[in-house]
């Protein structure tokens, strides 16, 4: 014989109550591949900003270019933005600087130095180098050809990354060590 009480039988009168299920999410569109041909990305203009020129205080250069290849709006929101940058022969820089973002280097072409917190790195065609966020870094070129490298930044727009730049002490001294 069964001694657990049995649970009453529904009444007609009474509601029956279910849970209202959750509405289903908006279907997220699917992000397409980009595949940009050599063509397509020699077409594309340079950029570049005025850049204080380490060992002359007070002056600006542009002698640095980048051509931004991968970005919002042309690429989801949740997605890495990706680009190339050029220094031209023996006197092309990027100055110290920082950004929140962390960013990856490889060197496509050239020889080249990478100064990271300080740090000077020696760097040439297939070198791959990480930058953590925040890091304080910058690139010479010594070399007699153009410096190029692929940079990539976990955000989904060039235009989120805010370069913040330093003063210009540890590049005067990795420009006084190539005099």
């Amino acid at each position: 014989m069964d001694t657990h009480p049995s649970p009453p039988a529904p009444s007609h009168n009474q509601p029956r109550t279910h849970p209202t299920p959750a509405p289903a999410p908006a279907p997220q569109p699917q992000p397409q591949p980009i595949i940009l041909s050599p063509s397509a990305i020699t077409a594309q203009p340079p950029e570049s900003f005025p850049t204080p020129s380490p060992g002359s205080p007070g002056r600006i250069t542009n002698n640095l270019t980048w051509r931004t290849l991968l970005s919002t709006p042309q690429t989801p929101r949740t997605a890495m933005c990706a680009g190339l940058a050029t220094c031209p022969p023996r006197s092309g820089s990027l100055a110290l600087h920082r950004h929140t973002q962390a960013e990856i280097y490889y060197v496509t072409a050239g020889r080249g130095v990478v100064v990271i917190e300080g740090v000077e790195h020696e760097v040439q065609r297939g070198s791959v180098l990480f930058i953590p966020g925040d890091a304080e870094h910058g690139v010479l070129n010594r070399g007699s050809e153009e410096l190029e490298w692929f940079y990539v930044f976990p955000t989904a727009g060039f235009g989120d990354v805010v370069y913040r730049f330093e003063g210009e002490g540890a590049m005067e001294r990795a420009e006084e060590k190539e005099g």
